[in-house]
Formats: structure tokens, sequence, C-alpha cells
């Protein structure tokens, strides 16, 4: 089966898309300029049908790191973020979490930024399930404020990682995401460059983008994932340490 149709699409997070079983493409509206070597990278993808091999993997990381790309999502998210500053959770109006995987997300958000970050994050970046992600894992949402200084938006999640079998993607694409909150917030890093790959070594994840990973997916995308994961070990042992100090105190 073919590529039978290319759309553009202006999206904040999705870059490209293979829909309708593989028959369209739909790619982000700054590759309307593209150079003849990302249009290589497009056919390399459409030919294997997604991403299927170290060839279709270097194809789309060639197209994800493309600066014009950078620059139009950058523009949109301001957009975005200018829209929802007055708003506290910024977009999690259409976060699909239940109280419980909120909660369980802020727990885990707090374990990593203390064991992994030293602290150095902000406690208040929001992060939030979405069950509109197909070829994405996560996002970074970068913003400024009224004054120009730099914020982070929100971390949002692909809800599939949530199902059983991805508790080591579920925790590499949080630190994924949260090595992008620090590069941001330090050195105004938007991608995948030097000073990213720097953070993500340092706290443990891999250094890589989040296209090709071994995560297990919903059948039907209608269905709606309610499951919370267990804590990590490490963290369930220090909450225990902490209530039986707690009890004897």
């Amino acid at each position: 089966m073919h590529v039978r149709c290319v759309r553009f699409r202006h999206n904040r997070h999705t870059v490209w898309s293979l829909t309708q079983r593989g028959t369209v493409l739909n790619v982000h509206a700054a590759y309307r300029r593209a150079t003849p070597s990302l249009l290589d990278a497009f056919a390399r993808i459409a030919i294997e049908g997604g991403i299927t091999s170290r060839h279709s993997r270097a194809a789309a990381e060639e197209i994800s790191d493309w600066p014009d790309l950078k620059t139009a999502l950058a523009d949109l998210r301001r957009q975005h973020a200018d829209r929802t500053a007055g708003s506290v959770g910024g977009g999690a109006a259409h976060c699909c979490a239940t109280p419980d995987q909120h909660a369980y997300l802020r727990t885990l958000y707090h374990f990593f930024n203390t064991t992994r970050f030293d602290g150095r994050l902000p406690d208040n970046v929001p992060v939030r399930l979405s069950n509109r992600m197909k070829s994405a894992l996560g996002h970074m949402m970068p913003g400024v404020t009224k004054d120009e200084e730099r914020r982070v938006t929100e971390i949002a999640l692909n809800v599939d990682l949530m199902l059983p079998g991805n508790g080591a993607e579920r925790a590499d694409t949080l630190l994924h995401e949260m090595a992008h909150v620090a590069d941001y917030l330090e050195s105004g890093g938007r991608g995948h460059g030097a000073s990213w790959k720097a953070w993500a070594q340092g706290v443990g994840c891999r250094p890589t983008t989040l296209y090709d990973r071994p995560v297990r997916y919903r059948k039907r995308r209608r269905d709606a994932v309610t499951r919370v994961p267990p804590l990590p070990a490490a963290l369930s042992a220090q909450r225990s340490a902490l209530a039986e100090a707690a009890t004897q105190a």
C-alpha cells in the first residue's frame, strides 16, 4: 500500500503521522519549505510504513531536528501559552487523567526531581495525560511570562504509557521530558541538541528521540485508560521508611 495523499497540519506537537492504514501522510505545515534531503527522509518513512529500521529512525530524527520546524513549533506553542497564561494548569483542560493518575504523576515527578535533578526543576510544572497522541509518547511545552522569562506550560504523556508492561518506558519518557524542562529553563534549549543530551545522560534516560520505543498501545483508541501503575520500588521503600519513622516518633 502506498501514500496517496499528503496533508499539512498546524499542530503544536505532532510532527508527522501516517493514517488511514498508511495511505495518508500528515506532516507539519512548516515542511512546505522542506529541503530535498527532508523529502527523502519522509519518503523513507512512508515506504517502510513507519519507523521499522535504523534507516527510518535516522530519517525521523532528521525530520524532528529541522531548524524551521523548531521555529514553527515555538511560535505555535507561544501563541497557545499566551492564550492560557491566566490558567494555573495551562493546557490541562484536555487532561484525560483520573484524580488517582494525576496524583501518581505528581508523585513520580517530585521523586525524579529530588533524586535525579537535585530539586532544580519547578514544583508546579503541570503533568497531564493525553489520549490524542499517536506517534509521540510525550512532549514539553515551553512558554514565556509577560516579563519574557522562560516558563514551562506543561509536560504531557501519552496515556498508553499507563498500560501494563510500559513501566520502563513510562519512567524514561517522563525523565526525557523533565530533561527538556531543565534544558529549556537553564539554557533555552528546545530540541534534542548537545545540551539536552547532557541532561538526559546525567539523569539516566536515553538521549534519543521518542519515536521508536517498545510500548504497548490500546487496541482501540476510544478505550479509556484508568489504570494507576505501581510506584517505583525505590519510592515505595522510601515512603514505607518515612511512615515507619512517623509511627515511632
